[in-house]
């Protein structure tokens, strides 16, 4: 799989809320049926033997797992609906896909979706197989250690939401982020070489790839530029830098070298620069900045006056602009074969 394509799945691996939650559903199914293959086995072993357990009673108690786990769970996504609301009200509302990039709160949802799953599909076991008082003994028993998982989980979901929505925990986060992405951006690709860009020579034969949506740049697939430059000794300049907003139609790479190229070669030349509707915290160091520098404003305003929270938002803006100071800023041009690809990075001034 090449890095354009790791981006995408990257992007949609990070928004996707709800492919956990769903997976929680399958295992729950699965498990049931494991479950259901030792009861199975149990009844042969022991024919005619009285279960140990009602199968009225089963049948209430699995009723009585499976819908209070309904209504709690309904509490929870409550819960998580009014995190959302409080962090988006009292940090920034961009922070909202911090909060979504939880897994711990993904995960602990898949446990109680596994186990009104469970309990749900296990009440037709009850009484099946032509044997009015059958009772699955290990898929009641399971289905109530699921209870206590459940509720353990419930504990554990308390202390991660506790911890994650602490001003200084946001701050700390969105502050390491920055930090740790901003070297990983300004990377040079494998087999490439980075050079002083040159002051503009000759004019050469040139071609405009354009935008092909609106929305913001969230990455530019450097490695595969270079070789779609190397192969056809071009010299290709993105014309916006990651986190710039771009419209339908707007220039966005110029190609210099070629007066006409196959339509997909410009299709290809267009993919690699990522287009989505919002910004990414893991592709884009300078949007945890911005977010840094939002919520230090709203903690200075009339409406909010915390100056406690504005200086501890500056403490991680001072941290981000010191791993800013010691990179390589500005235009990079970058060098492969006979093929150059000049990408927009931003200055110093633009980061201060």
């Amino acid at each position: 799989m090449g890095r354009l394509s790791m981006i995408r799945l990257r992007l949609w691996w990070e928004r996707a809320f709800w492919v956990i939650p769903v997976v929680g559903v399958a295992a729950g199914m699965l498990l049931h049926d494991a479950v259901a293959e030792l009861d199975d086995l149990l009844r042969l072993a022991t024919p005619g033997a009285q279960p140990e357990i009602a199968a009225s009673s089963a049948v209430q108690l699995l009723a009585a797992i499976g819908g209070g786990m309904v209504t709690f769970t309904g509490f929870i996504f409550s819960f998580v609906v009014l995190l959302l609301q409080f962090g988006s009200s009292q940090y920034s509302p961009r922070t909202v896909s911090y909060f979504l990039r939880a897994r711990s709160t993904q995960y602990i949802l898949a446990i109680f979706l596994l186990t009104i799953t469970f309990s749900f599909v296990s009440l037709l076991d009850v009484g099946s197989l032509g044997q009015s008082e059958f009772t699955p003994v290990f898929t009641v028993t399971f289905a109530v250690l699921l209870l206590f998982v459940s509720l353990g989980a419930f504990i554990a979901l308390l202390q991660s939401i506790g911890g994650r929505v602490r001003v200084d925990a946001v701050l700390s986060a969105l502050g390491q982020t920055a930090r740790r992405q901003l070297p990983r951006q300004l990377r040079v690709p494998r087999g490439a070489t980075l050079v002083e860009p040159e002051p503009a020579g000759e004019q050469r034969a040139t071609l405009m790839v354009r935008s092909p949506k609106s929305g913001q740049i969230v990455a530019v697939d450097a490695a595969r530029l270079l070789r779609i430059a190397a192969r056809r000794r071009l010299r290709l300049t993105v014309l916006s830098r990651v986190g710039d907003a771009v419209s339908a139609g707007a220039p966005l790479v110029r190609v210099e070298g070629a007066a006409a190229l196959p339509a997909g070669v410009v299709a290809a030349v267009a993919r690699t620069v990522v287009i989505e509707q919002e910004r990414s915290l893991r592709h884009d160091p300078l949007y945890a900045l911005r977010l840094l520098v939002d919520i230090a404003i709203r903690a200075l305003s009339p409406a909010v006056n915390d100056p406690t929270t504005a200086v501890r938002s500056l403490d991680e803006i001072e941290g981000v602009l010191r791993a800013a100071a010691s990179q390589e800023l500005g235009p990079r041009l970058l060098r492969a074969g006979g093929g150059e690809v000049l990408l927009g990075s931003p200055t110093w001034d633009a980061v201060v």
